[in-house]
């Protein structure tokens, strides 16, 4: 029976030093995840605290001073730190918070770059505030990030887009409309006088003429554009002024020259004024109109300034008419001349 009982307190003895040794494991493992948890709970706080003061730091940057590409290349190194965190992290609410912050910073980053586009004009910022629903004042010097942010343009991304793209290509536009104004008011007709007298008829540069045509092409393009509105009044007048300088001077071209040959014999030859008064007395008007009309352009030289009466083509049409019944005449006189002397005229 001692025995017995030696035996049985020997194994509790054993027992009891079995369970001193589990429960010290049990507690240096504890000690040991409490410790890698304290490590873990630091470290996403710490990198909170970085990034907070960080980007609380660049809100206080102002308009003017921003640079959002190197922000956001910082911005890119957080986003590494915080997807280096242990995966244990990703369900606590602090890492879902700082990792929220970083990307939708690094999504408004883009934006705010965009709109430091010097395209913009204040009627594109209207349109960002009318989507937004926040205006942002870039006249106001006190501007800055924090501004910006506030609009939550992580949320309208392509808005944004939309936005600094249509003023993008209403710049561009702008700018060739300012570089059509400044190259027309500097190109003139050329001149050449007409036999010693003082009419001068009409040419233009062969350079000029392609420039012209590639112009209305242009002009033309920029018409069938989605963002003509802003310059529809200003475009569609280009249209008009180089459409009037090609039809005005293609026109004068073909009346200068028809009046140039119908000269030499309404007003030159005696016989033909003899033969056909009726003719002769219309050329003398036509002779008169045309010579203003020359005159009116010589006087003026520019291309587009030359051509801008409202009664030029109209003027012209009628020209052109009028020559077309003097020429018809002066064919049938001259047929019934080759009737009556046949031996005179060759075929």
């Amino acid at each position: 029976s001692s025995d017995v009982c030696s035996s049985d307190l020997d194994q509790v003895e054993e027992d009891t030093l079995d369970l001193k040794v589990t429960v010290v494991k049990i507690f240096q493992a504890l000690l040991e995840g409490l410790r890698a948890d304290l490590v873990r709970v630091k470290g996403i706080w710490d990198l909170t605290c970085i990034v907070g003061s960080q980007i609380d730091e660049w809100k206080t940057i102002l308009w003017n001073d921003l640079k959002p590409t190197s922000m956001e290349e910082e911005a890119k190194l957080f986003q590494k730190s915080v997807r280096a965190c242990d995966k244990s992290v990703r369900s606590w609410d602090v890492y879902i918070a700082v990792d929220k912050t970083v990307k939708n910073f690094l999504i408004a980053m883009p934006c705010v770059n965009d709109l430091k586009s010097p395209s913009m004009r204040d009627r594109h910022w209207k349109q960002l505030a009318a989507v937004t629903k926040v205006v942002i004042d870039v006249s106001d010097p006190t501007l800055s990030l924090a501004d910006l942010l506030a609009a939550n343009l992580q949320d309208f991304v392509d808005d944004v887009g939309e936005v600094v793209d249509c003023a993008n290509k209403e710049d561009k536009m702008e700018q060739t409309l300012n570089k059509l104004k400044d190259t027309w008011a500097v190109v003139e007709f050329g001149f050449d006088q007409h036999s010693n007298t003082d009419v001068y008829l009409i040419n233009l540069a062969e350079e000029n003429f392609e420039m012209l045509e590639e112009n209305q092409l242009i002009v033309q393009g920029m018409m069938a554009s989605k963002f003509l509105m802003t310059f529809e009044e200003w475009v569609t007048g280009w249209q008009r002024k180089l459409s009037a300088v090609s039809d005005i001077f293609l026109q004068m071209q073909e009346t200068q020259r028809k009046w140039a040959y119908l000269e030499t014999l309404f007003i030159g030859s005696e016989e033909v004024k003899k033969e056909l008064p009726e003719s002769t007395q219309r050329f003398v008007g036509i002779d008169k109109t045309f010579k203003e009309q020359a005159g009116a352009i010589y006087k003026i030289k520019n291309a587009v300034q030359a051509v801008q009466d409202p009664n030029q083509q109209k003027v012209l049409d009628g020209l052109g008419a009028e020559l077309e019944l003097c020429e018809k005449d002066l064919a049938d006189f001259l047929e019934g001349k080759r009737r009556m002397f046949p031996r005179f005229y060759f075929r």
